[in-house]
């Protein structure tokens, strides 16, 4: 079993429910991670150009303010903020199943046998939108099954990330209490802690480099800072969670990624695609 943390780092994520790990996302990995989140951005800039909104797509600007610009050029639309679908490709599934990120969830899952939650996310955040700002919530608030089972989040951003430019907020130890009711927040309408439970938090901010992983429980609250930067703060974010307790909601568009005591039990690429063939592109 290949190990990248250590004891400390293991008894702390244990302790607090997250950990940062630095300079543990090797430069493959960030650049399969951009390639990804470079289609979708051709993607959604082309729909704009094709609607009319746009008549130039600002090809010469960088990746990091290239969305944004032409986002405000565009009058601002709405665009899909947390893309799952239109992400499904070969090099997603590298991601997914990177020996890096497989290493990571057998030592904070403390098993070998390992499997890719179905649940995974890309979050274009563009500066000063109350839309994109994820308020305080839990992972297992999203999927309620994984309220008793340990299903590992590793958060990973592209670019550094401070609390200029929406980086993460945990709130330790919350991990040990109860899984809260589902809260519609009412400015960005994501799924979230009721105001009540939220205001008895303290976040710590995380700020991170593009080699960083953010790692945390699936009752651990957490949240997004704003972006107050003109550039686009770009992330992906993965689940992970033991085989033999696999959830009902873990293994929708979910696999086997790691098996120690069958190595055939891991999904090919071919047959992963086949789980999203009949999920319309757009959805979430």
């Amino acid at each position: 079993m290949t190990t990248i943390l250590t004891p400390e780092q293991l008894a702390f994520y244990h302790d607090r429910g997250y950990l940062h790990a630095p300079g543990v996302i090797p430069p493959d990995l960030l650049s399969l991670m951009r390639t990804v989140l470079s289609r979708w951005a051709n993607q959604t800039i082309d729909g704009w150009l094709e609607d009319g909104l746009i008549d130039d797509p600002q090809t010469d600007l960088d990746f990091q303010h290239r969305l944004a610009r032409v986002w405000q050029a565009a009058g601002k639309p709405k665009y899909i903020r947390s893309p799952r679908r239109d992400l499904v490709s070969r090099e997603m599934f590298e991601i997914l199943v990177h020996p890096t990120l497989l290493a990571l969830a057998q030592d904070l899952l403390g098993t070998t046998e390992v499997s890719v939650h179905g649940i995974f996310n890309a979050r274009p955040k563009l500066p000063d939108q109350l839309w994109t700002q994820t308020p305080w919530h839990q992972d297992a608030q999203y999927y309620r099954d994984a309220e008793q089972v340990h299903v590992a989040s590793i958060w990973m951003p592209l670019q550094p990330v401070t609390e200029e430019n929406s980086c993460l907020q945990v709130a330790p130890g919350h991990h040990r209490g109860a899984l809260h009711e589902g809260y519609d927040d009412p400015e960005s309408g994501f799924l979230g802690l009721a105001p009540d439970v939220r205001d008895q938090l303290e976040g710590v901010s995380v700020a991170m480099e593009p080699s960083d992983a953010l790692c945390f429980t699936q009752l651990t609250p957490h949240r997004a800072l704003p972006n107050r930067s003109d550039q686009v703060r770009w992330s992906i974010d993965v689940r992970y969670e033991p085989t033999a307790q696999a959830t009902e909601a873990g293994q929708k568009q979910g696999f086997i990624a790691h098996s120690a005591s069958n190595s055939q039990a891991a999904l090919t690429y071919e047959d992963w695609v086949k789980q999203w063939e009949t999920i319309p592109a757009g959805s979430y």
